[in-house]
């Protein structure tokens, strides 16, 4: 009799256990987030917070997935190895409209018109402007937020992006060294690239944060599941990201040799390329959104009548 009841017991014990154990795997799964980034300054804030421990003191688990080109970071997601990237809102209607639901949180960059540079450089030698660019080779990457930027730079300056003649040159290493050896009449360019550019001689034809409009933007977007089944992960995630962020921005020297380790910059720049600074967590607005989304129409690029809340959440940092 004693016998059975100490099985008894020991089978009470185990199934305990078991359960304990598959709980605590659940939450570990639930607090646990993948984001994946590609090497830009856009994510500074991302490796300040886990230099600082952010993370750890918000309780979250984060794996940051380095990719080195946008199509492989939204594959990843698109196969649900990441929850979510850093990206832009172009990336975000794309990736939805193929068949994976995701939605921008907040913005990285681009909260205000100096964040976030893009300028449209010249070749060295060129006397050109902006007008003389009709009928001019101008380097872009195709269907992407390079594209975007610069039609939006064109319209802005009073012409029609048809009268350019676009070069799809994608790998952005590739575009740099044509539009330096003349190959091209003229580029766009991120920077640090375009400071890079601009350094060997590059002539700057429009440099976006010198707009009156705001025409670029980054986001962190995470897919449907994970906002609904990891939100307090996200949430967690975006307020270290967001300490990490206003950490840098208060003291941006301190983080330079981390910058110049995490981020691609070219190694003449590494000393003098200024360490950016960050806004507070915001969602994109409803005008930038739609001006994205009615690019994208015009191109033939997006054929869902998507809505701005089809495009963002504010059920993330509405809580924060």
């Amino acid at each position: 009799m004693e016998r059975g009841k100490s099985s008894y017991s020991l089978l009470i014990i185990a199934l305990v256990m078991v359960f304990f154990l598959f709980g605590c795997q659940e939450d570990i799964k639930e607090n646990t987030l993948k984001v994946g980034i590609l090497p830009n300054e856009e994510v500074l804030p991302l490796y300040v917070a886990e230099e600082e421990g952010f993370f750890e003191k918000h309780d979250v688990n984060i794996e940051i997935v380095n990719f080195q080109s946008a199509a492989e970071r939204d594959a990843a997601l698109q196969a649900g190895a990441v929850d979510g990237v850093e990206g832009d809102l172009l990336a975000v209607a794309l990736i939805r409209q193929g068949g994976t639901p995701v939605k921008a949180v907040s913005l990285v960059m681009g909260a205000t018109v100096d964040e976030g540079r893009f300028a449209m450089m010249a070749a060295p030698g060129s006397d050109i402007d902006v007008e003389g660019l009709k009928g001019k080779k101008l380097a872009i990457s195709k269907n992407t937020i390079i594209e975007y930027v610069a039609d939006q730079m064109i319209m802005i300056k009073g012409m029609d992006p048809k009268e350019v003649q676009k070069v799809n040159i994608a790998k952005m290493p590739l575009r740099v060294e044509n539009l330096l050896q003349g190959q091209i009449d003229a580029a766009v360019l991120p920077d640090p690239l375009a400071s890079y550019a601009e350094l060997k001689g590059a002539k700057v034809l429009v440099d976006d944060t010198k707009l009156s409009e705001n025409i670029s933007q980054s986001v962190y977007f995470f897919s449907d599941d994970a906002i609904k089944n990891k939100k307090t992960a996200i949430q967690k995630f975006m307020q270290a990201y967001s300490e990490g962020a206003q950490t840098v921005t208060e003291n941006p020297e301190r983080y330079r040799n981390l910058f110049k380790e995490k981020i691609q910059i070219p190694v003449e720049l590494q000393e003098t390329y200024p360490v950016p600074s960050f806004s507070p967590l915001q969602l994109p607005s409803r005008e930038d959104t739609q001006r994205v989304i009615d690019w994208l129409k015009d191109n033939e690029l997006l054929t869902e009548p998507y809505t701005y809340e089809d495009i963002v959440t504010d059920e993330i940092i509405k809580s924060i």
